[in-house]
């Protein structure tokens, strides 16, 4: 047996239980928002404990004297204290967040607009055209900017919707229905949750950016159709 067995087995043992849960999870909701969520991982604990009991037999005083053999238990010693504090709940680390940190988040449905998908105006002038235009163009950038802020806050920035393209203003609005835009979009923002939480993430990184796609895309007809009028 290689005489770095004893602290590798000790270190993969505390390393595990990151990746494999034997034991019990409780989540209490309270009107949509996660109020408690713990873990207790009995298999990390005790796994956490046999390499704890495998690095002191490594460690101990009269164990042979091998630097990178002891290097290796220490730190396989430290790694299992954080397994116990991680399996009994004191502390919360997921190393596949580190790689997948989305992975949670509800898959997007939205792949485009049925052709009967329209918004059906009852006036078809230019004039009220040019005010669907304005408000849903202010919709559509407060949802942005929701989503921007969310994304910011609680997700490292890494934003699932074309913001780009959601808050880009065709040159064809003026002054004054530029500032209703910014107006409109303005409360949406105001509204913008300032806390993370993995309800709100289930929603505005999810269905609300599904229903961003959606409205981007209708907006596209509308404003086809109002440019074909316009001439």
């Amino acid at each position: 047996m290689s005489r770095f067995s004893k602290p590798l087995i000790a270190l993969a043992l505390a390393t595990i239980p990151f990746f494999v849960l034997v034991g019990t999870t409780s989540t209490v909701t309270v009107n949509g928002q996660i109020a408690s969520d713990s873990r207790f991982n009995i298999g990390g604990l005790i796994m956490a404990l046999i390499g704890l009991a495998i690095v002191f037999g490594v460690l101990r005083p009269s164990a042979p004297r091998d630097p990178a053999r002891k290097s290796i238990a220490a730190a396989a010693g430290l790694l299992c204290l954080v397994q116990i504090a991680n399996s009994i709940d004191l502390i919360r680390i997921e190393p596949l967040d580190w790689v997948m940190p989305d992975r949670h988040l509800p898959e997007l449905q939205y792949s485009g607009l049925a052709e009967n998908d329209y918004i059906y105006l009852s006036n078809k002038s230019p004039d009220f055209y040019r005010r669907t235009l304005t408000r849903e163009k202010g919709k559509i950038l407060g949802q942005a900017m929701q989503h921007r802020v969310y994304a910011d806050l609680c997700h490292g920035g890494r934003y699932r919707a074309d913001l780009v393209r959601a808050e880009q203003l065709p040159d064809y609005f003026d002054a004054t229905e530029r500032a209703e835009i910014e107006r409109l979009a303005s409360i949406a923002a105001e509204n913008a949750p300032t806390e993370c939480s993995r309800t709100m993430s289930n929603r505005l990184m999810g269905p609300a950016v599904d229903e961003l796609n959606r409205q981007m895309d209708l907006f596209d007809r509308l404003e086809a159709e109002y440019l074909e009028l316009a001439g």
